[in-house]
């Protein structure tokens, strides 16, 4: 049950990072930014991997999947490092 709950955060999770990205690529990088609403689809590219990935980590841990308890605490620190460094970049352009 708890497992059924945490891929289905996964999945609700990757799929908003998913759609939020296909509204936001037609844009320009600048218009981007450029309405709250616009704001508010960056942002949700950015936190849904932070959200989701502790979720897989935490089913791998619950089936005692030890190729996931390696390989997704590295994605985690793949993510903590990319995530700051993508926004830092882009509001230094935006700012």
């Amino acid at each position: 049950m708890t497992v059924d709950l945490l891929w289905a955060a996964v999945i609700l999770l990757l799929g908003v990072k998913l759609a939020a990205t296909l509204v936001l690529l037609p844009r320009s990088p600048e218009a981007r930014l450029a309405s709250s609403r616009g704001r508010l689809l960056w942002g949700a590219t950015k936190i849904t991997p932070l959200l989701a990935v502790p979720c897989l980590i935490a089913i791998a841990w619950i089936e005692r999947d030890r190729a996931g308890m390696l390989v997704y605490p590295l994605l985690m620190v793949f993510v903590l490092v990319a995530v700051p460094l993508i926004a830092w970049r882009r509001f230094g352009r935006a700012g």
